[in-house]
């Protein structure tokens, strides 16, 4: 079991997406894998499914990737984040549709390119409905990943109950800033 940690410790931060918010999150990756509702198997099969894609994006050529998150829960791909065109937008669905073990892709980019103080501002809300989740008694915190992009929240994992993914949106709902909440949870007991 050690040599797991060691493992998940070194690797998956270096393999996870997203550009700013990975920086922000980074510490509770190793919690939240061990709290996962998905099986150990499971989270390597998508973390490794949301490298190759960055992978793929980076090599592209006229691809501005780094303002895209990449998550992926269950082969289910969810992009967010900016892309200076449409068509750089469909290429990017184009080539990520192509890529083995891709169940669905959800596009949730913007066209365009974040300003700072948008990135700074989607970032605090995503560290602090983190936090939230994290205290709170009836969410596990470390199943659900969020994502922010101009005030919009994302909530994707897997969570144990319908009571739990409620929980989750209220407090994405209740926190500053937030201007709409996007439920991409999937329940384990529904």
């Amino acid at each position: 079991m050690p040599l797991i940690r060691l493992f998940i410790l070194f690797i998956i931060p270096l393999s996870l997406p997203g550009c700013f918010a990975t920086a922000i999150v980074g510490t509770t990756t190793v919690a939240s894998s061990v709290h996962d509702e998905r099986s150990l198997g499971e989270q390597f099969d998508d973390i490794a499914i949301a490298s190759k894609i960055d992978a793929r994006l980076i090599a592209e050529k006229n691809m501005p990737s780094r303002w895209i998150s990449v998550e992926v829960i269950h082969g289910q791909v969810t992009l967010t984040g900016y892309l200076p065109t449409q068509s750089h937008i469909d290429r990017a669905i184009y080539i990520i549709k192509r890529m083995d073990r891709i169940v669905s892709v959800h596009n949730k980019l913007k066209i365009g390119e974040p300003k700072i103080k948008e990135l700074i501002s989607d970032s605090w809300i995503t560290t602090d409905i983190k936090r939230k989740l994290l205290n709170d008694k009836v969410v596990s915190g470390f199943t659900i990943h969020v994502e922010t992009v101009n005030g919009k929240v994302y909530l994707q994992g897997v969570v144990e109950s319908l009571v739990e993914r409620q929980r989750a949106r209220e407090i994405a709902h209740g926190t500053q800033g937030v201007t709409a909440v996007i439920d991409l949870m999937k329940s384990r007991h529904s």
